[in-house]
């Protein structure tokens, strides 16, 4: 038997009427309904533009403004955790003085707001930062007049931290699950897109670097042969001193392009990539393993040594020798090694009126990929390299290097 379709109130009292507060009560569900498919529809929105946006900086760009309308917020920041994770520079940002955008504003030293946020797996809702007492208030959030905020972390798979996605109100504002739940929905589609970046990114320049490498290998090769023969007595020894020489560099090659995910000791990766010279070299440092990120730039920043001191360096000369001394300390950016590149007996060493591309891929791998330092010396004696590289994670995708049309440069 059919039933006549009626509308019955949630909540009645004995007269039928809707009771008291049951009309309120349907509104603010309506309200919260559509709150939620805003931000259902401004999460597909921001996904669609993740998979098809190839420029980081846009994206980011893109999610601070949807996250600033979706939540109505009067400020929002995404946080990149420099290598170090000491730091975090503000990538980008909704609503901050345009000054900010592009530095550092904020440290992870314990009893910090990013402290706190990086630690938690929650998001870290702070209802008014006048009475905070969890943690200190970040000066450039004191200069903005932020009175209500939320900060979740921007976490991978593989729960490395790469930044903090924040929102920041100037009046006392209650944020509910839901608007905290958006959030964390967001910094996860942000780490998903950045380590998608940052895997290309890593291929694009692999496969640059080993068309470079091409290129250099050749010249190492010649040099090497030459070498090798003013040192043999026979074509028999030339011919056993020269295949050991060559399958050594080949083992180089094998660490860079098939090393996997796994640490590998410096000691290793310096034997490996030095392998035809060690006669020749000097070691002096702790046998400390390397995480993947450093392994390759470091092998990269190494072979363009390599290359320079085989054809124009100190390697180039029967008498010339390498001294490769290197610490690691734990400095204001966390685990540190400092290395130093030291040429002796070669010819002298001149300041080039213009870098080859060389040069400039050792200071594009280790400066801006591994936020390190890089110190040049020329001198009679010959060239001296010192390179600080903090021994964690490389730096989120920025603006690709100029293509070049040169194959092979030297580092000089």
């Amino acid at each position: 038997m059919d039933l006549p379709n009626r509308q019955v109130p949630l909540m009645a009292n004995p007269s039928g009427q809707p009771a008291d507060g049951a009309e309120p009560d349907r509104v603010n569900l309506e309200a919260e309904l559509r709150s939620r498919m805003r931000q259902l529809e401004a999460l597909a929105q921001l996904g669609e533009r993740a998979l098809a946006e190839r420029d980081l900086e846009q994206l980011l760009a893109d999610a601070v403004s949807t996250v600033a309308v979706t939540l109505s917020v009067d400020l929002v920041k995404i946080l990149e955790l420099l290598p170090g994770n000491t730091e975090l520079l503000l990538r980008a940002g909704f609503g901050w003085n345009s000054a900010c955008v592009g530095t550092v504003v904020a440290s992870t030293v314990e009893g910090s707001y990013a402290h706190s946020t990086l630690s938690s797996s929650l998001p870290v809702v702070v209802a008014d930062f006048a009475h905070e007492t969890r943690f200190g208030v970040d000066p450039y959030l004191r200069g903005h007049a932020c009175v209500s905020g939320v900060n979740v972390t921007i976490a991978g798979r593989d729960d490395r931290s790469y930044g903090i996605l924040g929102v920041c109100t100037k009046t006392p504002r209650q944020f509910a699950a839901q608007e905290t739940a958006f959030l964390a929905a967001v910094a996860n589609l942000l780490a998903g897109a950045i380590a998608r970046r940052q895997l290309e990114a890593r291929h694009e320049l692999m496969i640059r670097d080993m068309r470079h490498r091409s290129g250099n290998l050749f010249s190492q090769l010649l040099a090497l042969f030459s070498q090798t023969a003013r040192t043999s007595r026979s074509i028999a020894e030339l011919s056993e001193k020269y295949r050991a020489r060559v399958l050594a560099l080949a083992d180089a090659e094998r660490l860079v392009t098939e090393g996997g995910g796994s640490p590998v000791p410096i000691m290793d990766l310096l034997s490996t990539l030095l392998g035809p010279y060690l006669d020749r070299i000097s070691f002096s440092g702790q046998n400390v393993e390397l995480e993947p990120d450093p392994v390759f730039n470091l092998s990269a920043a190494l072979h363009e040594l390599v290359a320079n001191a085989v054809t124009h360096g100190s390697l180039s000369r029967p008498a010339g020798r390498l001294e490769l001394n290197w610490t690691v300390s734990r400095t204001q950016r966390g685990l540190t090694l400092t290395l130093d590149w030291i040429e002796k007996n070669g010819p002298p060493a001149r300041r080039p009126r213009r870098f080859g591309f060389g040069s400039r891929l050792l200071t594009l791998l280790i400066e801006r990929q591994l936020n390190g330092e890089v110190t040049r010396s020329f001198t009679r004696a010959g060239l001296t390299v010192r390179m600080v590289v903090p021994l964690t994670h490389e730096r989120w995708p920025t603006a690709p290097m100029p293509a070049e049309t040169a194959v092979a440069e030297s580092v000089r």
